[in-house]
Formats: C-alpha cells, structure tokens, sequence
C-alpha cells in the first residue's frame, strides 16, 4: 500500500513538474512572440498587447505553481511607480471622458505601461540566456522593421513611409527610428559573445542602422551614435587599439551606406538636406516646438493636477513633442515628478546590478533605455511600446539569476561562548 502511494506521490510530482515546465515555456514564447511583433503598432489595442497580457496572465499561475518563490521587490517598485504615473494620467482627464477619443488615450497608455510590469514579472525568472533570447528577438524585430522601412523609403510607399520617411508598418519615423537603437545595442552585445554568429549580427546591425538613417529622425541618430559608441567605449575601455578598429570600422560602414544611399536614391539626399539642421520651421516661431516650451512653464505651475490627456491640442496646433514638460502640463507635478524619478532610479538600479554582478547584459540594458529616453525627449512618447518594455528589462533583472553572491546573515554566536556576560565587550 505504501508503494503504491510512493508510486503515485512521484507521478503526481512528474506531472507537477511537467506542468511548471509547459507554463514557463508557453509564457515565455508568447512574451518573446510580442517582441517579435512589436514593429506593427497601427493600431491600439493590437495583437501584440494581447499576447503581453497573456504572458502576464501565465506568469501570475507560474507563481502559484511555485509557492516559495517570490515576486522581488524591483519588480513591486516599478509596478508602483507606473501604476502611480498612471493614476496622475487619469486624474486629470476624468472631468473630459465625455469628449471624444480621451477615454481611447487613456486606455492606449494604460496597455503602454502595463508592458513595463508585464516585462519585470515575466523577466524577474530569467537568467542570462533569457536576456540574451530575448536580445536575438528583438534585433530579429528591428530586422523585419528596417527592411520594411527600407523597401517602404525605395518605393515610397504610403504604408510604411511618411512624409517620405521610412517607419515600417510603426506609427511614425521617429518612434520607428527608436525603436531600432536597441537593436543595434544588443548586436554589439552578442557579437562579444563567445560562439555568436559574427557575420550574421554585423548584417543585422547594418540593416538596422541603415533603418534609423532613412527614418530621417535628428533625435534618433544622435542618439543611435551616442549609445552605440558609448557602449563600445565600455566594452573596450581596456582595449584602446580595438577601440578605435570598432570605431573606425562602424563609420567607414555608416560612410559606405551613406554613398550607397545617396548614389541609388535621389530621395536620399533631397530628404537628408532638407533634415539637416537643428531647427526646422515648425520648431521655430511663436507657435514653434521651441516656443511651446516656454508657453507651457506657466501652465506647469498654474495647474499642479494638469491638464489631462488631449487637451493642449485645444490651445497648440501640436503637441509639447516633450516627454518630461508633457508629464508635467498634462498629468500634474505628480505626473512630472514620477517621471522624473523613474529615470534616474532605472539608472540607478543598473548601477547597483552591475556593481553586484559585473555582467555587460546590464549595461546593454541600461544604455537601450536610455537611447530611448533621449529620443522622447523630443516627442511624446508615452505610448512607445519598446519604451515601457526597456523600463521592465531594467527593473526585471535578478541580479542572483546572474551570478551574483548572496549575503550571508551574521553568524550566530554558538551558545557557551559569552554567557554570562553583561554589557558590550571592551
């Protein structure tokens, strides 16, 4: 009897086991099948979301399977913070629900920021050749979209260009041209890999930059070169004579893509000349970007609640194209500050996983979202998919599934030793 119950002990053990596995697995496909989908954006809610939220959904049952582990508390910080910047987005736009589109923007940026959760919980689980799946992915995302992009700009499609700018089947070039500077960051980061398939992810990495140049976004290619470069400097701040080879051997590509551009496409160098400068004339004027970042400092300090989603369109022919003054003017101070703190605290967070586990899968992670960030500096980007997705890779990272020591707690003084003692020891 007791055999039979051992028996059935260790096959409903097999099948608890198998059940965990199955979950996982299928968690963690629909998580990286949205990744992969993440260059469609047309529309809101769209097929990507809901495989986000099935990711998310699995993850919660992944925990139940597993009473001793834990959420950690990265993964709740985040979770708060954009749930608080969520509630300072809402607030404000309450009293115009009634009108038409708010309740739809509200509801597009609360799918945005669900991704940023939905990527801490879901990665909080992974270890290193987790991070490193879901970089192929997303450079494989970043291929798809640049040559769609490319294909769009040669043709001059309507679908995948606007104003004769490439941006893929994404809503704009500029969020377009975002979107692909972590492509690029994380080719450099797995062609530092031993065994990674170098002639591969240096194509990648070209279609991906030629992707961002015919985007024609100024912000996107500061901002590609800052972090690419910036990345290398780190990888190789020992090595200055490879250095300097990468360097040089990443320009001499840009240059060649460049000449090819600009011999096989009159549209090339017509949109680059007219994009090449530091102010078109919508940023100038009274009415200009430039202008309406003045205008709206009075506005911040009038309406601490803000003004809510959709509203500054009633006073500015366009938007604030600014995420940090938007925070502020549409979701109140609370809105700005919460922003604010996201940031720097993302930041820091890198800091302190890479100071306990020295690993460059945590810079690469920081410096793709930080490329981002400086590319919503110059527009709103809110409803940027990848921009929530690279916050939750940041605060999702378990810095003991990479290798970090765990500390041990003070030993315990064994029980003859100072008995009878009163009072510190001298």
């Amino acid at each position: 009897m007791s055999g039979q119950a051992g028996v059935g002990a260790q096959g409903m053990g097999v099948s608890l086991m198998g059940l965990r596995f199955a979950v996982l697995s299928t968690r963690n496909m629909l998580f990286l099948l949205a990744v992969l989908a993440m260059n469609y954006t047309l529309s809101r809610p769209s097929p990507v979301d809901m495989l986000y939220i099935g990711a998310f959904l699995l993850t919660l049952f992944h925990l139940t399977l597993f009473p001793k582990f834990e959420v950690t508390r990265r993964a709740l910080i985040l979770s708060l913070l954009l749930g608080s910047w969520a509630v300072f987005f809402m607030v404000p736009s309450v009293p115009h629900l009634g009108e038409e589109f708010v309740a739809f923007e509200l509801l597009a940026k609360t799918f945005a920021i669900a991704i940023g959760v939905i990527g801490a919980f879901v990665s909080m689980s992974w270890q290193r050749r987790h991070f490193e799946t879901f970089m192929r992915f997303y450079v494989a995302s970043c291929v798809v979209a640049s040559i769609l992009g490319t294909i769009g700009f040669l043709l001059q499609t309507e679908l995948l260009t606007w104003d004769g700018r490439a941006k893929g089947l994404i809503d704009d070039p500029n969020m377009y041209g975002s979107f692909l500077i972590p492509g690029m960051i994380f080719c450099a980061y797995l062609l530092a890999r031993p065994r990674s398939r170098k002639l591969v992810l240096l194509g990648a990495m070209a279609i991906i930059l030629l992707g961002v140049l015919l985007s024609f976004s100024r912000i996107a290619v500061v901002a590609s070169a800052v972090c690419l470069f910036g990345f290398f400097f780190f990888q190789n701040r020992r090595r200055p004579r490879r250095l300097v080879m990468i360097i040089g051997g990443t320009v001499a590509i840009g240059i060649v893509m460049f000449a090819v551009a600009s011999l096989t496409s009159a549209e090339f160098m017509a949109k680059l000349l007219d994009r090449l400068t530091f102010a078109k004339s919508y940023d100038l004027g009274e009415e200009g970007r430039y202008a309406r970042y003045l205008l709206v400092l009075p506005m911040i300090m009038n309406n601490p609640i803000g003004v809510g989603v959709l509203q500054l369109e009633k006073i500015f022919p366009e938007p604030i194209h600014n995420i940090w003054l938007s925070s502020f003017v549409n979701y109140g101070w609370g809105g700005g500050i919460t922003w604010i703190t996201l940031v720097i605290s993302s930041v820091v967070v890198s800091i302190r996983n890479y100071r306990r586990t020295r690993d460059e899968i945590v810079v690469a992670l920081m410096i793709s979202m930080i490329a981002v960030v400086m590319c919503t500096s110059l527009h709103e980007g809110e409803h940027w998919r990848h921009l929530w997705l690279m916050f939750g890779m940041v605060w999702g990272v378990n810095i003991y599934n990479l290798g970090a020591v765990r500390r041990s707690p003070a030993p315990t003084p064994s029980p003859g030793r100072g008995q009878g003692q009163i009072g510190p020891r001298r």
